[in-house]
C-alpha cells in the first residue's frame, strides 16, 4: 500500500511538471511571435532558448518509464499519450523548425522590392532554412494528426486539437513559402528575361477560380527587375470563331465552347493550368511575344496587400484594405456608367498598388501574410511554363490545379460560375458543408450541403443594367443565375441531388478524365434562399480526410475546408 501511494504520488509530481514545462512553452511561443512581430532580433534568439528549454524539459519526462506506464492506465492513458506526442513534437519543432526560421527572420526584407528590383541571391540564400522549417513542421503536422484524440479528456481535447490546427495552418504557409523561393529566382529573370501575364480577376462576376479575367497586365521581370508593360481589358479580346486550343468532349458538355473562344470565360474550368494555357494563347494570337507564365489575384487579395502597402489614391478614390472590394466590384459600376471608364479605372488601381509594392515603403512581415492569406484562401493563382517551375509549383496553394486522374487524395469540389451575364455576384453569399457519412473498404460516403443566398436588396432590379445583366441573357433584373458544378472524388460516383429537398430529376453528370461533374443551374431572386444537397462516394482506396475545394467568394474568409474521413485517422 505504502509503495502504491509513494508511487502515485511521483506520478502526481511528474504531471505536475509536464504541465509546468508545456505552459512555460506556450508562454515562450507567444512570446517569440511578439518578438517576431517587433522585429526585435535579440529578443527572438533569447525566447528561442526559453522556448527550446522548456521544450526539452516535458520531453525528457515522458519519455521515461513513468511516462510509459502512465500511458497504459485506462482513462488516464490516451491523454498521457497525447501530452507525450505533443511534448515531443514541440521539442523537435523549436529546434528544427523554430530555429531555422529565427535565423533567417532578419532576411525578410529581401522579399520586398526596392525600386521595382528583388535582389535574387538573398532569395537563394532562404530557400535551405525555409526548407528545413518546413519539413520540420510537416513531421509534426503528421505526427500530430496520426494521434487519435477521440479518448482525449475535455482538458486534453480542445488545446491539442487547436495546437494540431496551428501546425498543419504553418506547415501549409511554409510549403507555399519554400516553393515560392525555388522558383523565384528563374521566374524573376535570373537566367534572361520573362513576361507574364497578371489577371485581376472580378468576384462581382464569378467564375470558378473566383471571378471573370476583368484586368490584364504584361509584366517584364530580368535579374530581379520587374515592371509593367501593357495593360489590357479582358473584355477587348472579344470572341473567337473557334477555341484557341482544342476542347476536350466532356469540356465543351459541362462549360460551352465558351471555355476557349471568350478569354473572360477562360476561368470556367477550375483547374488553373488549363485556364492559364487558354488564356496564353488568346493573349499570343492578339501580341507579340511568348508568354512564360501567368499570375492571377482578386480584390480580396488585393486587400490584404493593401494592409502592407497603406491606401492608394486612384480616381479620386483613396482604396483601403477595409472599402478596397466594395469599391472594385460595386461601387465602380454605380459611379461609372461607360465600361470603358470602368476599365480605366481597374487598370489605374493595378497600376497605383503595383507601383507602390515595387517602391518597398511597407513592412515585409505584413506582406508575406498577405500573400500567404491570399494563397491559402486559393485568392492568388502561379503558372509557368517553364516545367520544371512548373513541376515545383504542383499540388501548391497557388497552383490551382484540379486533378481529374487517378489519386489516393479523396477531393470533393464544388464550384460556381455566374450565368447572369452582370455584377450581381457581388451579392451573392454561400456556405457548403460535406460530410463523411460511412466507411466500408475503403470507400467513404458523402453527404454534402451548399446553401446559395442572395444579398441583393428587394429594390434590386432598379440598380443599372451594367450590374443587373438587364435581362439580357433571361434572368430577370435583380435576380441572379448560378451554374454549380460538382466534383466528386476521382473513381467516385453520385448518388441522389436535391434542390431545396426536391429530387433533382436526371441530374447531368458528365465523366471528366475519371471524375464525375454534376452540373445544375439555380436562380436566386434577391434576399432568397436555395439549398442544394447531395450523396456522392470517393473512389476506391480514398480513406484519409477529405479535402473539399469551394470557389472563393467576395468575403474575406476561407471557402474551402477538410471534412474529417469516416475511416478514422490510421487511414
Amino acid at each position: 500500500m505504502l509503495v502504491a501511494v509513494v508511487f502515485g504520488a511521483w506520478c502526481g509530481v511528474r504531471l505536475w511538471q509536464v504541465r509546468s514545462a508545456l505552459l512555460d512553452t506556450q508562454a515562450a511561443a507567444a512570446r517569440l511571435q511578439s518578438a517576431v512581430q517587433d522585429g526585435d532580433e535579440p529578443a527572438q534568439h533569447a525566447v528561442l532558448d526559453d522556448l527550446t528549454s522548456s521544450a526539452d524539459r516535458a520531453t525528457t519526462i515522458t519519455d521515461g518509464p513513468t511516462w510509459a506506464f502512465l500511458e497504459h492506465l485506462p482513462f488516464l492513458g490516451d491523454d498521457a499519450r497525447g501530452v507525450g506526442v505533443v511534448s515531443s513534437v514541440a521539442s523537435r519543432l523549436a529546434r528544427d523548425g523554430v530555429e531555422p526560421l529565427i535565423a533567417s527572420a532578419g532576411h525578410l526584407d529581401t522579399l520586398v522590392p526596392k525600386g521595382g528590383h528583388i535582389p535574387v541571391e538573398p532569395l537563394v540564400r532562404l530557400q535551405e532554412p525555409t526548407a528545413a522549417a518546413r519539413d520540420a513542421f510537416v513531421l509534426a503536422d503528421q505526427d500530430l494528426a496520426g494521434q487519435d484524440s477521440s479518448g482525449f479528456t475535455a482538458a486534453v481535447a480542445g488545446p491539442y486539437r487547436q495546437l494540431v490546427s496551428q501546425v498543419d495552418s504553418a506547415a501549409s504557409a511554409l510549403d507555399s513559402v519554400s516553393r515560392a523561393l525555388d522558383v523565384l529566382p528563374g521566374m524573376l529573370g535570373q537566367d534572361g528575361p520573362r513576361h507574364y501575364l497578371l489577371v485581376v480577376q472580378n468576384n462581382a462576376e464569378i467564375r470558378a477560380t473566383g471571378g471573370l479575367p476583368g484586368s490584364v497586365t504584361l509584366l517584364e521581370a530580368q535579374d530581379g527587375k520587374v515592371r509593367l508593360t501593357r495593360q489590357v481589358a479582358g473584355s477587348a479580346f472579344g470572341q473567337t470563331a473557334t477555341p484557341v486550343l482544342p476542347l476536350t468532349p466532356a469540356e465543351q458538355a459541362i462549360y460551352g465552347p465558351q471555355l476557349g473562344t471568350y478569354f473572360l470565360d477562360a476561368n470556367f474550368t477550375p483547374d488553373f493550368p488549363r485556364t492559364a494555357a487558354l488564356m496564353k494563347a488568346r493573349w499570343e494570337q492578339a501580341f507579340p511575344g511568348a508568354v512564360d507564365g501567368v499570375l492571377s489575384l482578386d480584390p480580396v487579395a488585393l486587400s490584404y496587400l493593401l494592409e502592407a502597402t497603406g491606401p492608394v489614391a486612384v480616381g479620386g478614390v483613396s482604396l483601403n484594405a477595409d472599402n478596397a472590394v466594395d469599391q472594385l466590384l460595386h461601387q465602380v459600376y454605380l459611379r461609372f456608367s461607360d465600361p470603358a471608364d470602368q476599365d480605366l479605372f481597374f487598370r489605374q488601381v493595378a497600376r497605383a498598388v503595383f507601383s507602390r509594392v515595387a517602391a518597398g515603403d511597407l513592412d515585409p512581415q505584413t506582406l508575406v501574410s498577405a500573400l500567404v492569406r491570399g494563397a491559402d484562401e486559393h485568392r492568388i493563382y502561379v503558372h509557368s511554363f517553364t516545367n520544371q517551375e512548373q513541376q515545383r509549383l504542383v499540388g501548391s496553394e497557388v497552383a490551382g490545379d484540379v486533378d481529374s486522374t487517378s489519386t489516393t487524395i479523396p477531393r470533393m469540389g464544388i464550384y460556381l460560375n455566374d450565368g447572369t451575364g452582370a455584377k450581381m455576384s457581388y451579392f451573392l453569399r454561400y456556405r457548403a458543408r460535406v460530410e463523411s457519412t460511412y466507411c466500408q473498404s475503403g470507400v467513404q460516403g458523402l453527404s454534402g450541403h451548399l446553401v446559395l443566398r442572395s444579398a441583393a436588396p428587394l429594390d434590386a432590379a432598379s440598380l443599372p443594367d451594367y450590374v443587373t445583366g438587364g435581362g439580357a441573357f433571361g434572368t430577370p433584373r435583380g435576380s441572379q443565375l448560378v451554374d454549380v458544378a460538382l466534383y466528386a472524388p476521382v473513381g467516385g460516383d453520385f448518388g441522389s441531388i436535391q434542390l431545396n429537398g426536391e429530387p433533382v430529376a436526371s441530374p447531368s453528370v458528365i465523366l471528366l478524365g475519371d471524375r464525375p461533374v454534376a452540373h445544375l443551374a439555380v436562380e436566386l431572386a434577391p434576399e432568397e434562399s436555395v439549398d442544394v444537397e447531395w450523396r456522392a462516394r470517393t473512389g476506391a482506396g480514398q480513406s484519409g480526410d477529405v479535402a473539399v475545394d469551394v470557389t472563393p467568394s467576395v468575403e474575406a474568409r476561407q471557402s474551402s475546408f477538410t471534412a474529417a474521413s469516416a475511416c478514422g485517422p490510421a487511414a
